[in-house]
């Protein structure tokens, strides 16, 4: 028999959603890009002014999970692995140092921003849903996630973005359980970031994005992660 899950915390999913909404809404939106141009010139904030968006999600996880009930922890920072959960975090890294070290500054900015991300939708909330059937779950984080970005104004935003979300939280959602760890989903998002954030990508940076896939694949072959316990997931 299955033990009995406790029920999804609404009112803490809720409450997490409205501060993730809340704090990166002013970032989201670029309202404080002219201040960041006029301020901080020829800075990471001026050219790309949504990176702070990022403390929305990690600020909201931290309230939830510190006076909310508590739902089960699947995912942890580093997993089941630390060393392999490291690697899998520079090997990026490596491969957009070697293109141009500041590919390799950006591709590390990157990866904090998508922690904090990763560390709400992938951390946090797929946890407080768990007590859904996976599809549904699925479907809630991928359209939290699509309203939090507030990108309605382009065809793109509105028939192309939706889908890449959908996509990517499969993907990115499959790698937190699989690997028990926020920073291998992290990691993952934020080669997305840097191949995508500032229009079509150069042969060299798509030359290692497709190496830093490539490594990603060869390690999980050669160095699989051990997979986390977790209770039974027979609803699922």
């Amino acid at each position: 028999m299955n033990p009995q899950r406790s029920p999804v915390p609404w009112r803490w999913v809720v409450l997490y959603y409205a501060v993730a909404l809340g704090v990166a809404l002013p970032f989201n939106l670029g309202w404080l890009a002219p201040w960041f141009d006029t301020h901080l010139p020829g800075t990471m904030l001026a050219r790309y002014p949504f990176l702070p968006a990022a403390l929305g999600p990690a600020i909201g996880a931290l309230l939830a999970r510190r006076f909310g009930p508590r739902p089960i922890q699947t995912t942890t920072l580093l997993g089941t692995s630390a060393w392999r959960t490291l690697v899998t975090a520079l090997i990026p890294l490596g491969f957009f140092s070697l293109v141009d070290p500041r590919a390799g500054l950006y591709a590390l900015v990157a990866l904090i921003y998508a922690a904090g991300e990763e560390f709400g939708w992938r951390g946090y909330l797929a946890d407080a849903l768990a007590p859904l059937r996976w599809p549904w779950s699925l479907a809630v984080i991928s359209l939290l996630w699509w309203f939090w970005h507030l990108r309605f104004t382009t065809t793109f935003d509105l028939l192309v973005f939706p889908p890449i979300i959908l996509v990517s939280s499969l993907v990115l959602g499959h790698a937190a359980r699989t690997s028990g760890s926020v920073l291998v989903a992290a990691a993952m998002h934020a080669l997305i970031i840097v191949l995508t954030a500032s229009g079509a990508p150069s042969r060299p940076m798509l030359f290692a994005g497709a190496a830093t896939l490539a490594a990603w694949v060869l390690q999980g072959t050669l160095w699989p992660a051990p997979r986390p316990t977790r209770p039974d997931d027979g609803n699922r």
